[in-house]
């Protein structure tokens, strides 16, 4: 009699093993839970999916209204400084503006005598050397960012022919316009906290800005202020760039040829030059540091050749970041708007899908 090999038998035995095992596993799963089938509408009841989509939703929509609050919070404020340059800007081309037209008003010939008084200063002024230069105190030896030159302590102040040359309106003398940067500022006497606050001030001591031969001008403005933008971009300036006056109806156009840095008790090169017609604008330097002086000066040039008309020249960085901003804007609202157009067909689709029907 022939006998099947062990491994065999140990292999059906296993088998036989295993096979037992679920069977009792079976049983006892289809005792625990007898079956009973799923009707239509239970196989189909997606309420549980839909929750969880509405929980979603919710969750996403309040990470979305978070986004954008905070969004909102940085835009205002770090928007909010831009707008109040922008406005205070606005506010001092009205008030030059205001004293052009002025100006504009006065009888025949009151302008052109007003232009030969200040010539007839300035050619005193240059033969007598300049003993006077500038306020007794430093304008820009600024305490939170303000002049501390006051009124009381200026030197031009208590010049009473000072004050009454080139008096437009309120002893403002004239404005300064630099299309580059966007600066069009009225020009006051001296540099007193209360000029510089509000626009540009004539360094006391300089030939006022109305041209000639021996004339150097000195114009100041603050840099760095928050409400106002003044001279804070005066450091963008170029040689070859062009600024210009407007005094008693006149505009007198000037090319830069120097830009140079001093210490603010250096006066050597603000002095007046014999036979040049030179005007310099001056503010401080390092921006927000303030212990230096910069000084951009230029001469004087024909309008319309080589010196362009102002009005034909713009702030091309203003202009880029304008552009993009309306860009920006009017993409977001257009993507907005499509969105909202493609979703509309779907959530009506919908809402018709779920209304009862009528018998």
């Amino acid at each position: 009699m022939r006998h099947a090999p062990a491994h065999s038998r140990s292999a059906r035995s296993a088998r036989a093993a295993e096979s037992a095992q679920s069977a009792k596993s079976a049983q006892a799963l289809a005792a625990r839970e007898p079956y009973s089938p799923r009707t239509f509408a239970q196989a189909t009841n997606i309420a549980d999916i839909v929750a969880e989509r509405r929980r979603l939703k919710r969750s996403l929509m309040i990470m979305r209204a978070f986004i954008i609050l905070l969004v909102t919070a940085a835009l205002i404020v770090g928007g909010f400084p831009v707008v109040w340059q922008f406005q205070s800007a606005a506010q001092l081309a009205g008030t030059s503006g205001q004293a052009a037209s002025q100006v504009a008003g006065w009888p025949y010939p009151r302008a052109k005598e007003a232009l030969v008084a200040a010539r007839a200063y300035n050619k005193r002024l240059a033969k007598s050397g300049q003993p006077v230069l500038g306020e007794a105190i430093d304008p820009f030896s600024a305490h939170e960012g303000a002049s501390q030159a006051k009124g009381e302590d200026s030197a031009a102040s208590k010049d009473k022919e000072y004050q009454s040359l080139l008096n437009a309106d309120h002893e403002i003398m004239g404005a300064i316009r630099i299309p580059k940067i966007s600066v069009d500022l009225p020009i006051w006497h001296g540099t007193s906290e209360e000029a510089l606050a509000s626009g540009a001030g004539h360094l006391y001591g300089t030939s006022l800005p109305v041209g000639g031969q021996s004339t150097h001008s000195v114009i100041t403005g603050h840099r760095g202020l928050v409400s106002a933008m003044m001279f804070t971009r005066l450091d963008e300036m170029q040689v070859g760039d062009f600024f210009y006056i407007e005094v008693m109806g006149e505009t007198l156009g000037y090319e830069v040829d120097r830009i140079s840095v001093i210490e603010p008790d250096d006066t050597s090169q603000l002095r007046i030059v014999p036979g040049e017609d030179r005007i310099t604008l001056m503010t401080c330097t390092p921006y927000g540091v303030n212990t230096q002086r910069l000084l951009v000066s230029g001469h004087r040039e024909p309008i319309p050749v080589p010196a362009p008309d102002p009005n034909d020249l713009y702030d091309a960085k203003t202009l880029t970041i304008l552009t993009v901003v309306i860009g920006v804007v009017g993409g977001w609202l257009m993507v907005a708007v499509v969105r909202r157009v493609r979703y509309m067909p779907w959530r009506v689709m919908r809402h018709a899908h779920s209304a009862p029907r009528r018998p």
